[in-house]
């Protein structure tokens, strides 16, 4: 029998290719089943096929390999039974294989045996300790964002079967989760991977796939379809739900509404003009964000959000040391035309000191360590303006109503560049409110969730919002920091005239 035997007949009324039960593998579905690496994710959005692909690959192995062991698992039974084992049986049911079912629970076997002595079990992973007692061949976690990270390592350590030595798998499938995610560590980009693990001395070498599939990619879903998750979703949220992105899952109500992924993210030039780093500090998710600011021919202050950095598990100082090589990277020109020209800010939170010594932005703007000491003895000699944020709502406030106006030069006062993904995220939701809860002070308080990972980028806009946009934006102000209480008389600011990078 071949492969495409196992797929389902064609619903396309009219498919180009239309005869009686022809049959399609899609794109997506023939890199799956083409895949040599040893440990496959098909990470796709809704109805993308990503199901249909793994069984079709755990059964290509079960009948390939006499005697294999493979496993399908899912959180629960009714999932598994409704969706994953369901297209399994149908797949069996086109192959025309002999099997045995046995351990028969509400109609549905729960292990097939093959007639070449090849097992297959469905388990739902509530109870790992049931499942992990055999070694397996090739293990199947369908919907895997569902399953807690220490499963697919417990599995990991039962994938050695003797007789599948060659042809071992661990294949996941799931819709998008979050882009911090364990999957998206272990899974961070489509293509191929390949980890190299010391064991004893030597280096092994472990090899990854990942396959990204969208929902616009099955010509066997209906364009009505589409729309109605279209209609139920914020943009953000449809472009991972769709397009297979990682991305975030929207709890609560966004912090920022009316940000729009169309009008509010582009690809800005870099000036060379006063740039501003705006800092979060902290040890877990250290963050920072790069601006720049102009006025345009209407004498409206526009800010743009050029670059950021989130860092993870870092002291202060070695996450300067990457900022400051960021910044050397990607604001070249505007650092070759003076150093004075990089501002940096925060809360003051970082400039207190307590049990543990000085904060942050005291040790980072000391002067660096002379040669012989240990560099983070000293500091970067940064010059931070900082103010202390008793309420964060005015700046909430401020940063919303940057989105909302409109300038009548046709662009938008405040835009991110596109490669600040994170923080756009953020702003597309992934910052915003718990859920409501009557008993939560936090929902009565109404304040953003502290997520430790958008809260973070969200409160560097914030910062720069009120210690440096604000006070620029009223026009007097501008000509007492920029050295002059005159107001231009030509038609376009200076800013206006410096050439893009």
């Amino acid at each position: 029998m071949k492969t495409i035997d196992l797929f389902p007949p064609c619903t396309i009324e009219d498919c180009k290719d239309k005869t009686p039960l022809h049959k399609h593998i899609l794109t997506l579905q023939q890199e799956f089943l083409d895949a040599s690496e040893r440990f496959i994710a098909l990470i796709g959005g809704y109805g993308s096929g990503k199901s249909l692909a793994a069984v079709i690959m755990g059964h290509l192995l079960s009948i390939s390999i006499p005697g294999n062991m493979g496993i399908i698992l899912r959180r629960t039974l009714p999932k598994l039974h409704d969706s994953t084992e369901r297209i399994f049986l149908e797949v069996l049911e086109r192959s025309g294989e002999q099997f045995v079912a046995r351990e028969m629970r509400d109609g549905w076997p729960h292990r097939i045996i093959y007639g070449n002595g090849s097992e297959i079990a469905f388990r739902e992973t509530k109870d790992p300790g049931r499942f992990l007692g055999p070694e397996y061949g090739w293990y199947l976690i369908d919907e895997a964002q569902e399953e807690p990270q220490d499963l697919i390592r417990k599995l990991n350590g039962r994938l050695r079967l003797p007789r599948a030595d060659k042809y071992l798998k661990g294949m996941i499938c799931t819709n998008p989760p979050p882009d911090k995610h364990w999957i998206a560590k272990m899974w961070p980009k489509p293509g191929h991977e390949t980890k190299v693990v010391k064991v004893r001395g030597k280096e092994v070498k472990l090899t990854y796939r990942m396959i990204r599939s969208s929902t616009y990619d099955n010509p066997f879903l209906s364009s009505e379809y589409i729309a109605g998750i279209l209609e139920g979703n914020t943009e953000a949220e449809a472009r991972r739900i769709l397009d297979g992105h990682y991305g975030f899952q929207q709890e609560g109500d966004p912090v920022y509404p009316m940000f729009n992924l169309l009008k509010h993210v582009g690809d800005p030039d870099t000036r060379i003009m006063t740039t501003y780093r705006v800092w979060d500090f902290g040890f877990r998710r250290p963050a920072c964000t790069w601006h720049q600011m102009f006025r345009c021919k209407e004498r409206t202050l526009h800010w743009v959000v050029l670059q950021e950095r989130l860092g993870e598990n870092q002291e202060a100082h070695d996450f300067a040391t990457d900022v400051i090589n960021m910044t050397k990277g990607d604001f070249t020109y505007v650092l070759k035309a003076g150093r004075n020209l990089v501002l940096d800010g925060g809360d003051a939170a970082g400039a207190q000191r307590s049990d543990r010594g000085p904060g942050p932005i005291i040790r980072l703007s000391r002067p660096v360590a002379p040669k012989g000491k240990d560099p983070a003895e000293g500091g970067f000699g940064l010059h931070f303006k900082y103010k202390k944020f008793k309420d964060i709502d005015p700046g909430l406030d401020e940063v919303r109503k940057c989105l909302g106006r409109k300038c009548k030069c046709g662009w938008p006062i405040l835009m991110f560049h596109r490669r600040c993904r994170t923080t756009i995220e953020g702003m597309a939701g992934g910052y915003h409110y718990p859920k409501e809860r009557p008993s939560s002070q936090d929902v009565l308080n109404k304040k953003p969730v502290k997520d430790g990972y958008y809260d973070n980028l969200s409160d560097t806009i914030r910062y720069f919002c009120m210690l440096f946009y604000k006070p620029l934006s009223n026009e007097f102000n501008q000509g007492i920091i920029l050295g002059s209480n005159q107001l231009p008389q030509n038609d376009w600011d200076w800013m206006e005239k410096v050439a893009p990078i």
